[in-house]
Parts: structure tokens; C-alpha cells; sequence
């Protein structure tokens, strides 16, 4: 596992913390190797029912490091190359659990576009959100063209993308770029008791970010089956059972997030 990536596991929860604090958190190579790592170490972990991504130090990212730059524009960038960084990201996408950003200081850049790949943003009242690449004369192209759009707009989402402008806490929530508010005394607490909730529900939580995001592709009819199996496959499951017989005896359910 790469150093400049923690990962911990406490409550069902995986806590994937990018470690560079003296560098605000910038993306190196080093830290892209090490997000894909965890999330594959969360894939296949059965301790792990949800995943919460973050920064150390009270800042997110600031962004891709400029070594990354100044490397690749000497060797040539090859779509390769942006492949991979893009995988990087994709795969807290990709999970079968719940993930979520959980938001302090600057997310900026590669930042923003990390926080859209996973399922969930929470912001604290230090947040501060850019699609900054138009600053280094770039097009965000680590899934910020897809996912944006899809969660603001096409019109919010072009207008933060041409003009790079910051945006804060209250106005992320209000425009949909974040849908979880933090407090501002322990942000990551207050994430980690979020994610540890969801870890700790039934699989139908694991099964849901999948469905909902490929039915975006997906005509009606086709929409429709799609929810139909994923949702024969939650009452052939043993947490459907679970809840219907907390139910009926009053008690609170104990799923294990199949």
C-alpha cells in the first residue's frame, strides 16, 4: 500500500485518507497508485460495508501535484496514461458499497473530480470546490465531463467548468454539487458516523448507487427490469427476512449487508 494513502477499517467503515498534508493533499502518482489500491482492498474486504474518502490534515486535495505535469508533458501523455489515472477514480465508483467524499478545505481539480466518483459529498463549512484545469489551460478529463454534468446540470456545470470559480459549502449543497452537510468540530467524525450507519444497513445500500447510476443509461423498459432483478435478488436475500421479522417482534434489524 502506497504511504501516501492510509487506510484504516473501523466500524465497517474504510477510511481511505490521502497523507501528503505538507503538499495540501496534491495528487501524485504515488497517491494515485493508492486510491486504486484501497478501493480494491475495499472491494474485495468483507469487514467493509461502506468507504470514506478523505484528506489529512482539514484539506481534501488541492489537485493533481504539478511534478505530475512537468513529468508527463517531457515524456508525452498518452491516453494510456490518462486511462489510468482516470481507473484511479472510477473505482470507488465502481463499488459495491456506499462511498463518500467527505469534504474539508480546499477540493480543488483532480480534488473535485475524485469527490464525483465516489456516491456521496459531505461538505464542512471550510469547504472550498473548483474545477480549476481552465487556470492551467486543461479540460477536466479524470471524469469530470461525465459526472458533473449529471449531478448540477449541463448549464451549472459548463459555467464551473469555463469560469473556475470556488465554491463553498452553502452553495454546493444548494446547487446539488454536494448532498450531506458537516459540522464544523469534527467533520470527520461526523463522516465516519454517516458512513458507519450505512455499513451497517442492509444490502439493498450496496446494490442501490449501481442501479441508480446505470439507469441513467438505460431506456424505461429496460430501467425497469433492472429494478425488478435487483430487487428480487434483495427479497431472496437474508436482510429482507431480517427486516421483516425485527419487525415483527420490535426490534431494530441486524443486517449483514447482503
Amino acid at each position: 500500500m502506497s504511504e501516501a494513502v492510509g487506510y484504516e477499517i473501523a466500524e465497517g467503515v474504510a477510511h481511505v485518507t490521502i497523507q501528503r498534508p505538507d503538499k495540501r493533499n496534491a495528487m501524485s502518482l504515488e497517491v494515485f497508485e493508492g486510491l486504486r489500491d484501497a478501493a480494491g482492498r475495499a472491494a474485495d474486504d468483507h469487514r467493509v460495508g461502506a468507504v470514506v474518502v478523505a484528506g489529512e490534515g482539514g484539506t481534501f486535495s488541492s489537485g493533481i501535484d504539478v511534478s505530475v505535469f512537468g513529468d508527463q508533458v517531457q515524456g508525452g501523455v498518452t491516453p494510456e496514461f490518462i486511462g489510468g489515472l482516470q481507473d484511479a477514480f472510477s473505482a470507488f465508483e465502481d463499488l459495491d458499497k456506499p462511498t463518500l467524499a467527505a469534504i474539508e478545505g480546499y477540493c480543488f481539480g483532480g480534488g473535485i473530480q475524485l469527490a464525483l466518483a465516489c456516491h456521496l459529498r459531505a461538505v464542512a463549512p471550510t469547504a472550498r470546490l473548483a474545477v480549476k484545469e481552465a487556470d492551467w489551460g486543461l479540460v477536466p478529463d479524470l471524469g469530470g465531463t461525465w459526472r458533473l454534468p449529471r449531478l448540477v446540470g449541463l448549464g451549472r456545470a459548463t459555467e464551473l467548468t469555463l469560469t473556475a470559480r470556488t465554491v463553498e459549502a452553502d452553495e454546493a449543497l444548494a446547487m446539488g454539487l454536494a448532498e450531506l452537510r458537516l459540522g464544523g468540530e469534527d467533520p470527520q467524525g461526523e463522516a465516519h458516523a454517516l458512513a458507519a450507519r450505512l455499513a451497517a444497513g442492509p444490502g439493498a445500500l450496496r446494490r442501490a448507487p449501481r442501479l441508480l447510476r446505470e439507469n441513467l443509461e438505460r431506456g424505461r423498459t429496460e430501467a425497469l427490469g433492472a429494478e425488478a432483478a435487483t430487487q428480487l435478488a434483495c427479497l431472496s436475500g437474508p436482510d429482507f427476512t431480517e427486516a421483516v421479522t425485527a419487525r415483527w417482534h420490535g426490534r431494530l434489524p441486524r443486517f449483514v449487508g447482503a
